[in-house]
C-alpha cells in the first residue's frame, strides 16, 4: 500500500510540476519584453478640403482648403488584454493642439482667410478607426472678390481694398482610419461635419455648416 501511495503521489507531482512550469515560462519575459503602442512620439499633418453649405435654394457649395499640423500634448494610451499577454490590444487616447490655416471661396462675393489653434481630443480604437472632436476659436480676414469703390470728398470715386476682420468660433466631429496603427503606412484619412460662427457681420453671430475631407501623414516614433 505504501508503494502505491507513493507511486500515485509521483505520478501526480509530474502533472502538476510541467503545468507550473509553463505557466512559469508563460510569465517569464512578461516584464522584458514591452508591447510597441505604448510609449511613443507622434506628430500629425492634415491637408483638408472644406465645403461650406449654403442652404438656399438650391443648396450652394463654397469650397476651400485648410492644412495643419498636430502637435500631441497628452496620451493616455487604453490596454485590453489581446490574444496573449505579449499582444494586448491597445487604445489611444490623445490631446492635440492644431495650429490650421486655410481659406473658402465665396465666388462673386468673398475669399475668406481663417487660422485657428484648434484644440482636439482623438480616440484611436486598436483596429485603427477613430473619433476625433476638435473645438477651435480664431481669426477670419474676407476679402471682397469684386472690386470695391470709395467715394472721395471731390466727389470722385477710387478703388481701395477692402475686407473684414471677423471672430470666428466653433467645432468639428471626424471620423477616420489611421493605417499607421496596425499597417506601418504613415496615412490617415477623415471625414466629417463642422459648423463655426463669424462676428462682426451686420453686427451678430453669422453660422456656417461645412464638411471636410481630409487626408494625415501621421509620424510615429517609438520610445527607447
Amino acid at each position: 500500500m505504501k508503494k502505491r501511495h507513493i507511486y500515485l503521489f509521483l505520478f501526480l507531482s509530474s502533472l502538476i510540476f510541467p503545468m507550473s512550469h509553463l505557466t512559469a515560462q508563460d510569465n517569464k519575459y512578461k516584464d522584458i519584453i514591452k508591447p510597441e503602442g505604448i510609449k511613443n512620439k507622434k506628430y500629425i499633418v492634415t491637408l483638408s478640403g472644406l465645403g461650406d453649405l449654403e442652404f438656399l435654394k438650391p443648396i450652394n457649395i463654397n469650397l476651400g482648403m485648410s492644412v495643419s499640423a498636430g502637435l500631441r500634448i497628452l496620451s493616455k494610451p487604453k490596454i485590453k488584454q489581446g490574444k496573449s499577454a505579449y499582444s494586448p490590444r491597445i487604445a489611444e487616447r490623445e490631446l492635440y493642439i492644431k495650429p490650421t490655416f486655410g481659406y473658402i471661396y465665396r465666388k462673386r462675393y468673398n475669399t475668406a482667410f481663417f487660422f485657428v489653434p484648434e484644440i482636439a481630443y482623438r480616440h484611436t480604437f486598436y483596429k485603427g478607426i477613430f473619433i476625433e472632436v476638435n473645438v477651435d476659436v480664431g481669426y477670419m480676414y474676407t476679402k471682397m472678390n469684386a472690386p470695391v469703390y470709395e467715394r472721395q470728398d471731390d466727389g470722385s470715386f477710387k478703388k481701395v481694398s477692402f475686407g473684414y476682420n471677423n471672430i470666428m468660433a466653433g467645432g468639428k466631429v471626424v471620423a477616420g482610419y489611421d493605417f499607421s496603427k496596425n499597417l506601418k503606412t504613415p496615412i490617415a484619412i477623415q471625414f466629417g461635419p463642422g459648423v463655426f460662427y463669424r462676428y462682426p457681420s451686420n453686427q451678430k453671430w453669422i453660422r456656417h455648416i461645412y464638411v471636410e475631407l481630409g487626408v494625415s501623414y501621421v509620424f510615429r516614433k517609438i520610445k527607447e
